[in-house]
């Protein structure tokens, strides 16, 4: 084992459990001295940014302050790949400090986690799971509401990492499956995903059920909004497993409300956590979850065993996988 004064600080910015730390832990080589948080409050991130060599982000934000702080950083590790929105990159490229991502897992646990958004929604299997837990019987009162995914027109919107794999697990649900990208695709991977690209406003037209996979970037911010939204199939159902500023949540109430769309499955919200009681919750076709669709313990283990092996390399000398070009 390293000496302990000379190991180097590896800070893990997200709040959690004694069960998630301890997964880090194990993960974590002796040469490392992992710091968790305890309270997550804003003085304690400050306090221990002090001394960390190595932060680990996900979900909260690592800002322009918090970089200023870190006097000692060299790296930051993003937990899974949606840096856009909780790195300050300008921030990063002035001291030069390195970011690299962690893909692995996230793909299989996002896309499964859609999935099952998409048949939970469609079946509305919140809603009659908690009406049966306090007896009630809704054996047939939701058949004439209830979808099948079968015989849909699916909508992605961002075919990267994520968006494949989405494909690839409805291959075998009889859907017919069309994408939107900013970046063209090759005609081999369009044939083996059996996807067809067409424009977003098709997209919006033809599509019986829309899920989202991309970043938030200034242009996806509100991408769906009042008029996008409008201009969805009517009876069409969204899915949120990306960010949840890329959907404008009041006008997606509003089409809950009038029964343009016929259900939603959120995982990510504009505000996280979303303020209490979300005005989602009286709907009985969505379903909500709290941005965990990547966080399962088999994506945690791949997720900390690349890391390590990251950093690793980066206090060897090595190349970073998975590294993000900051100029």
């Amino acid at each position: 084992m390293a000496d302990v004064s000379s190991r180097p600080k590896v800070l893990y910015f997200i709040q959690g459990n004694a069960a998630l730390y301890d997964l880090v832990r194990g993960a974590t080589p002796d040469d490392y001295e992992l710091v968790t948080l305890e309270t997550g409050s804003e003085a304690e991130r400050l306090e221990k940014l002090a001394d960390a060599e190595v932060v680990i982000v996900g979900g909260h934000r690592l800002s322009r302050e918090h970089i200023a702080a870190a006097s000692r950083l060299r790296l930051v590790h993003h937990q899974g790949v949606g840096y856009h929105d909780t790195c300050d990159v300008d921030a990063l490229r002035e001291r030069q400090i390195a970011l690299a991502l962690a893909p692995g897992g996230t793909a299989i646990g996002v896309s499964e986690h859609a999935v099952m958004m998409m048949l939970a929604v469609c079946k509305r299997l919140a809603f009659i799971d908690a009406e049966l837990r306090r007896g009630v019987w809704h054996a047939n009162d939701l058949r004439a509401e209830s979808r099948q995914l079968h015989g849909m027109t699916v909508g992605i919107v961002g075919l990267g990492r994520i968006g494949k794999e989405v494909a690839r697990h409805l291959q075998g649900f009889g859907v017919t499956l069309v994408y939107t990208d900013i970046l063209d695709m090759p005609e081999e991977i369009e044939r083996e995903l059996k996807v067809r690209r067409v424009t977003f406003e098709e997209l919006l037209a033809v599509s019986d059920l829309v899920t989202l996979h991309l970043p938030l970037t200034e242009q996806s911010f509100h991408m769906l909004n009042r008029e996008t939204i409008g201009r969805m199939k009517p009876g069409a159902i969204l899915i949120n497993c990306a960010r949840g500023p890329i959907v404008e949540e009041a006008a997606l109430v509003e089409a809950l409300d009038s029964g343009h769309l016929c259900g939603a499955g959120l995982d990510t919200f504009e505000i996280e956590p979303p303020p209490h009681p979300t005005p989602f919750a009286r709907f009985h076709n969505v379903v909500l979850t709290p941005h965990n669709a990547p966080g399962t313990q088999d994506a945690m283990r791949m997720k900390m065993d690349d890391i390590f092996g990251n950093i690793g390399r980066f206090y060897g000398g090595g190349a970073l996988v998975d590294r993000v070009p900051l100029g």
